[in-house]
């Protein structure tokens, strides 16, 4: 619901700051709406390094017919007339004059030079595709920082729209202040006071509106057009995400553009090297030659000299250049390994952090919503106690500033989240698939069976790190035992629990009953199929089946209400990954005939994360079904516990 909220009310931020923008640019003509696919489709046909990216390109696939001319014969056509004097007394020519005219025909057709011409045409193509995966790189960055312009900008009109908001009430505490100290009720240190804040408002609202302005500038450098006057959130954004962080590494293994362009350039290299190698080998050509003069040597009439030859080169020494220099290309065929490598491991760490901060993100909006909701309840019953004396501007005005502070870390959390999306994708080297956005001349891209096919056991490994993950439950288990143990109690009729090592027990449990034997077992059997059907359904992410094991009276250990906890439940799921539960050691106490409560170590994998917690669960018989009434969580860190 929160995220609801949050949502219209971006929009409503947007409509509202049309008059800061259009003071912001000066009345420069704007669309009033334009979605997030449309402002990064401009972004990408008109970005100058996207088109500089794609010329690049264009002048590679020139280079490979360059390179290709070396196949085909040389032609050369020379002709010449002049005049020439002639003195040879033994002939009895003493500076005799004539004229001479003539023509050279000649034809060169390599035939063999150690696959000279091959490795380079191969290295050409090779350094095209290069090319070509740089312009796809480029389209994605282009398209991944308009999104991050677009969002930026709906973040910080929204700010200013909150800004604005906090600067009014501080504004109305301190007209309605000051009107009570003139009257002589109220305090003149009050007025100050709320004048202080009041002032820090009016600076919060000038730092707003220079960050939009400056994003707006940036928006306008990287899209070529001020923003719209009216921008929205993009929904489904999370529709083509892969369940796993695993998945949506090896995905893009296959697909980045920047490790491909890596790949392709290591490719071009090991055909480099063998251009080098053609030094080694003889060089064979065949040659025709078609010599015509006329007057040759002072001698009148027409000569003529025609050769076809077959002409071989082998080169014998050449001063150890060849061999150093087979050695420099192959440094620099390790060099692109080097490369790519290291363009593997940027595009791992930059993707399991996107990747990562959904989940994340998506686990604070939920605490952020409520945080934002109890601080609104809490300001506005600390207003009506200050009407009435029982509350001190102090505590007013601090309230106000932690609603506004909780405000603009939702606002954030909101765009991040949106943007981790967009981040997630671009990593994955799938943005321009997910938004749907045509790229510059399509109709030229080369070919798929072009493509060198990455072979993911010369990359990196997609492993992601191991997710942080903070164990609340067990948190608070702590919490209640350091408060119970302080007061001399843990539970009920215990002893006190040391804090560092707390017992996993559910609190206020009764003491155990002896029932009958075969009643015993048919209730073991019975509650173990229902911890196992309760794993089972988190693990299918099935949100109703999971919740339908809890009874209506359950009580989360966090402290919040049962229908948030709900939500929070779905959250979570919503954005896990791939799960994985395994139940060992399972206990069960029965404590009647109408409550149990089971322990045992729950192995839990979601995606990269992975943990192991004592856990237990507190059950009751209601319409002939064990309901879980109490869960008890505690991290254990030793596998072998």
């Amino acid at each position: 619901m929160q995220r609801r909220i949050l949502r219209l009310g971006l929009v409503a931020a947007a409509f509202c700051a049309v008059g800061i923008a259009s003071a912001q640019t000066g009345g420069e003509r704007k669309l009033p709406h334009r979605t997030l696919k449309e402002v990064a489709q401009q972004a990408v046909l008109n970005s100058p390094e996207v088109r500089a990216r794609w010329h690049a390109f264009q002048e590679a696939s020139e280079e490979v017919g360059v390179v290709r001319g070396g196949f085909l014969p040389r032609v050369d056509v020379t002709a010449g007339k002049g005049k020439e004097k002639l003195d040879q007394p033994s002939a009895g020519l003493n500076d005799k004059d004539y004229t001479r005219h003539g023509h050279v025909v000649s034809l060169n057709q390599m035939l063999f030079d150690g696959l000279l011409t091959y490795n380079e045409v191969k290295r050409a193509g090779r350094a095209r595709l290069v090319r070509y995966f740089e312009f796809l790189d480029a389209s994605e960055t282009a398209a991944l920082e308009a999104s991050r312009a677009y969002f930026d900008v709906i973040r910080f009109r929204y700010r200013v729209f909150l800004a604005e908001k906090n600067y009014i009430e501080h504004r109305i505490a301190f007209e309605q202040l000051k009107r009570r100290a003139e009257s002589g009720v109220g305090r003149r240190v009050d007025v100050e006071q709320a004048g202080s804040r009041l002032a820090l408002a009016d600076v919060n609202l000038t730092t707003e509106l220079a960050n939009l302005h400056d994003v707006t500038a940036r928006f306008t450098r990287i899209v070529g057009e001020a923003p719209p006057a009216v921008a929205f959130l993009p929904g489904r954004l999370s529709q083509g995400l892969p369940g796993s962080m695993e998945q949506a590494l090896t995905t893009a293994l296959e697909h980045n553009p920047a490790l491909r362009a890596s790949i392709e350039n290591s490719e071009a290299a090991v055909y480099d090297l063998a251009a080098r190698r053609s030094a080694f080998m003889p060089k064979l050509e065949l040659r025709a030659r078609d010599d015509s003069a006329n007057n040759v040597l002072g001698v009148p009439g027409d000569r003529s000299n025609k050769v076809v030859e077959a002409v071989v080169t082998y080169n014998l020494f050449n001063g150890f250049s060849d061999v150093y220099r087979n050695r420099q290309y192959a440094e620099r065929r390790n060099i692109t390994l080097d490369q790519r490598e290291k363009a593997c491991r940027d595009m791992r760490q930059t993707l399991s952090i996107a990747f990562n901060d959904i989940g994340r993100l998506n686990d604070q909006l939920s605490f952020i919503g409520i945080q934002v909701g109890l601080v609104e309840k809490t300001r506005d019953a600390y207003r009506d106690q200050f009407n009435i004396g029982q509350r001190s501007l102090l505590d007013l005005l601090d309230t106000q500033n932690e609603l506004f502070n909780a405000q603009l870390a939702q606002v954030n959390a909101d765009i991040d989240l949106a943007l981790a999306y967009v981040r997630s994708y671009a990593g994955m080297g799938r943005l321009l698939e997910q938004l749907a956005l045509k790229q510059v001349d399509p109709d030229n891209a080369p070919g798929g069976d072009e493509f060198t096919k990455p072979q993911l056991n010369e990359l990196c490994p997609p492993l992601a790190p191991a997710a942080s993950s903070v164990d609340r439950e067990s948190l608070n288990y702590r919490a209640l035992a350091e408060m119970n143990a302080t007061a001399g109690m843990v539970g009920r009729g215990t002893a006190p629990v040391p804090v560092a090592a707390p017992a996993v027990t559910p609190a206020a449990s009764p003491v155990p009953v002896e029932v009958p034997q075969s009643d015993a077992v048919a209730v073991d059997a019975d509650v173990e199929k229902r911890v196992a059907a309760w794993a089972e359904a988190w693990s299918a992410r099935d949100l109703a089946a999971y919740l339908a094991f809890y009874d209506s009276t359950f009580q989360p250990a966090n402290g919040v209400s049962l229908s948030m906890w709900r939500n929070q439940r779905g959250v979570r799921l919503r954005s896990a990954g791939d799960i994985r539960i395994g139940i060992s050691r399972l206990e069960v106490t029965r404590h009647g005939r109408g409550e149990v409560s089971t322990r045992f170590l729950q192995d839990y994998s979601e995606g990269g994360r992975r943990e192991r917690s004592e856990k237990v669960l507190v059950w009751l018989l209601k319409d002939g079904e064990w309901r879980i009434v109490r869960e008890v969580a505690q991290r254990a860190d030793k596998p072998g516990q």
